[in-house]
């Protein structure tokens, strides 16, 4: 009897972590980004947008694709702006009021060093797709020819 009871209890703790996994939405975001060059003493600075349709992980509250909102302003400043190589972050949450303040925040902690120029760099939302890794990565092997020291005599 005790025997079986344990035996379920440890069935269902082995279960338990299935369903903790995370879970990528589709929410709507306020973002906005700062970019800044270590060439010029600008710093550029967007406005908050709206993002209807952006993905968001559950469990880290990260924004999926974070990383290509960055390089749309990279090349908005590249293209248009003519900074050599920008440095840019991406700020985002779902509620307006925290963004405001968080702008705020980045505009006032740059304000005196730099010379802040806002901009209207236009965000696209990105569509996420899942991906799953196939095959192993390939390492290049070393030549055994190159590796071997010559003697001279």
């Amino acid at each position: 009897m005790r025997k079986s009871f344990f035996y379920v209890l440890f069935c269902l703790a082995c279960l338990l972590p299935q369903n903790a996994e995370a879970k990528i939405k589709q929410q709507p975001v306020y973002l906005f980004g700062f970019a800044t060059s270590f060439v010029d003493s600008t710093a550029y600075i967007t406005d908050i947008q709206y993002i209807d349709s952006a993905y968001v992980d559950t469990k880290t509250k990260f924004l999926i694709g974070r990383n290509l909102y960055s390089v749309q302003l990279q090349d908005f400043l590249e293209n248009n702006e003519g900074c050599k190589h920008p440095v840019t972050s991406i700020f985002f949450g779902v509620k307006k009021e925290k963004m405001e303040k968080k702008l705020l925040a980045v505009r006032r902690r740059f304000e005196g060093d730099l010379k802040l120029k806002t901009i209207v760099c236009p965000f696209r939302a990105e569509s996420y797709v899942e991906r799953e890794i196939t095959s192993s990565p390939v390492i290049a092997q070393p030549d055994k020819k190159s590796s071997k020291k010559s003697k001279k005599k």
